[in-house]
């Protein structure tokens, strides 16, 4: 019974709060996603004491059947991608709730990390074996991220099971 599921997350902002937050408001509703809608985010204020340094949106909502199959999974990753490459981030996490499984997804905004920054993450991929992706534009994977340091940790191997399980044909980037 693949009907009663939910995602949340957040995203840590870089500098452009302002355009980032312009791009949730006023053109999300636009691009007609099917996952995600401006009324979904809380981009926060930029008052003191309820933000300190880099601000943080965060979002989520309870949907029917989530990423029943790859192609669904691929859907889901290509619209919150496409809101990632339209917002000045660092690092994004979802967490998505399931019938058949949970899974933490974790997104790294490469634009932001010098070649060392890269060579590091990479290292740190390797050592602690996160299983990743990347693309052009970021590192992607399984695992729980700290949206500071951009630092992940392995998930269990169960966890990758399961995710290879479910979505046999999973491919990345599409």
């Amino acid at each position: 019974m693949i009907e009663w599921n939910n995602f949340y997350g957040a995203i840590l902002i870089d500098r452009e709060y302002e355009n980032s937050k312009n791009f949730i408001i006023n053109e999300v509703l636009g691009k007609k996603y099917y996952h995600f809608h401006p009324a979904i985010f809380s981009t926060g204020i930029q008052e003191i004491p309820y933000y300190y340094d880099d601000m943080l949106f965060t979002f989520g909502r309870t949907v029917k059947y989530l990423a029943c199959d790859t192609t669904e999974l691929e859907e889901f990753i290509t619209e919150f991608e496409d809101i990632l490459s339209n917002i000045d981030f660092e690092n994004a996490q979802v967490r998505m709730n399931t019938d058949y499984a949970n899974y933490d997804l974790f997104w790294q905004n490469k634009l932001k990390l010098t070649e060392s920054k890269k060579n590091e993450t990479l290292e740190h991929f390797k050592e602690y074996e996160v299983k990743h992706f990347e693309s052009e534009k970021f590192f992607f994977g399984l695992g729980e991220i700290d949206l500071y340091t951009g630092w992940t940790e392995k998930n269990s191997n169960e966890k990758i099971a399961d995710f290879e399980n479910w979505y046999p044909d999973f491919k990345y980037p599409f």
